[in-house]
C-alpha cells in the first residue's frame, strides 16, 4: 500500500472516479489504476474532527480498510464529509465497517466481471 501524493493524483480520482461509496459522515472513492499497487489518500480535516487523537482513530480504521488484496490496482481517496460533533468510537467503527461491507461487495462483483 502506498500514499496517494500530489494535488493532480487527488484530482484524477476526483474526476474519473469509478466507484463513489457513502456511509455516514464518510465517503470513499475508488478509481482503477494502472500499477498493482493499492495508493491511499486521507482527507480528514481538523474542521470536520476536532481532536488529533480521533482523527488518528478515523485513519488508522481506513488504512484497516484498505490492506484487503481485493483492491490492488486502484487508488483510494478516503473522506470525512460533514463535521462530527459528539465522536462516537462505536458509531464510528459501524459506519466505517458498513463502507467496508460496501466496498468487498463492488470489489466482488469487480472480480466476478474479470
Amino acid at each position: 500500500m502506498s500514499s496517494l501524493k500530489g494535488n493532480a493524483k487527488f484530482d484524477s480520482v476526483f474526476s474519473s472516479n469509478d466507484y463513489q461509496i457513502q456511509d455516514g459522515p464518510f465517503k470513499i472513492f475508488l478509481k482503477k489504476n494502472i500499477t498493482n499497487d493499492v495508493s491511499l489518500g486521507l482527507i480528514i480535516p481538523k474542521k470536520k474532527i476536532a481532536l488529533a487523537s480521533n482523527r488518528n482513530f478515523v485513519k488508522r480504521r481506513a488504512r484497516e480498510i484498505i490492506r484487503n488484496k481485493k483492491f490492488l490496482g486502484h487508488d483510494i481517496i478516503f473522506l470525512v464529509k460533514q463535521k462530527i460533533k459528539d465522536f462516537d468510537k462505536a458509531k464510528i467503527k459501524n459506519h466505517i465497517n458498513n463502507l467496508k461491507r460496501k466496498l468487498e461487495s463492488i470489489s466482488n462483483a469487480i472480480q466476478s466481471n474479470q
